[in-house]
């Protein structure tokens, strides 16, 4: 299936972190709400968990290698992506096609995952198109 690319950032107690994805998907316009399926071994859950906060970065063209970046166990991820924080330390990733910022309002375990639904309390988009993942390879769309 494709999948639109994003990295899903979180920050706890200072210290911040990120995993890329393709797992997520609206569930309501109104109020607008999001969920993000997250593997419970991935070093994002705890920040997501703890904090109750996180922001989905949907990656633009041209970002593939901050979607490898944040897919490899790099220890300081956002070492060279430009970005900067929401007002509740949610750090947001620069130029990317769209961004937003969730207060995780309910979580549900399934299997090795947890499905975090997340109440988006910020919202932002460019006209920069997505990045897209599919049969294995990064691609965008063309109309």
């Amino acid at each position: 299936m494709a999948a639109s690319v994003a990295v899903i950032t979180a920050a706890h107690e200072g210290r911040i972190h990120g995993m890329t994805a393709t797992a997520m998907t609206s569930v309501s316009m109104d109020p607008p709400t999001l969920l993000v399926v997250v593997n419970r071994t991935t070093r994002t859950y705890p920040f997501i968990r703890k904090s109750g906060r996180f922001a989905v970065n949907v990656l633009a063209r041209g970002q593939e290698e901050i979607a490898r970046r944040f897919a490899a166990g790099v220890e300081n991820q956002f070492e060279g992506v430009a970005h900067e924080f929401h007002a509740a330390e949610v750090p947001i990733i620069a130029d990317t096609s769209a961004t937003f910022v969730c207060i995780a309002t309910e979580a549900f375990d399934v299997a090795t995952h947890t499905i975090f639904i997340g109440t988006v309390e910020e919202a932002h988009h460019t006209e920069h198109p997505p990045l897209v993942y599919h049969d294995g390879s990064y691609r965008t769309l063309t109309s």
